[in-house]
């Protein structure tokens, strides 16, 4: 069982990853306007930084709106 349990948490972690990169690549487009081509900010660094926040900010104005 402790087999099957490190495929999902490995498979969490990276899908986390992932969300958080597209995020931060989106909100980069998003601010260039769409000039910049959606290859070129796949190459660029604080995708994924950018893409946490991003998701933090997202996640506090949801709280801060139920509440």
């Amino acid at each position: 069982m402790n087999f099957f349990e490190d495929i999902i948490i490995n498979l969490g972690q990276e899908g986390m990853y992932f969300f958080f990169k597209r995020l931060g690549m989106l909100a980069k487009w998003i601010c260039y306007s769409g000039k910049k081509p959606f290859t070129e900010i796949k190459n660029e660094n604080w995708n994924t930084r950018l893409g946490f926040a991003l998701f933090l900010i997202i996640v506090g104005i949801i709280i801060y709106i139920v509440n």
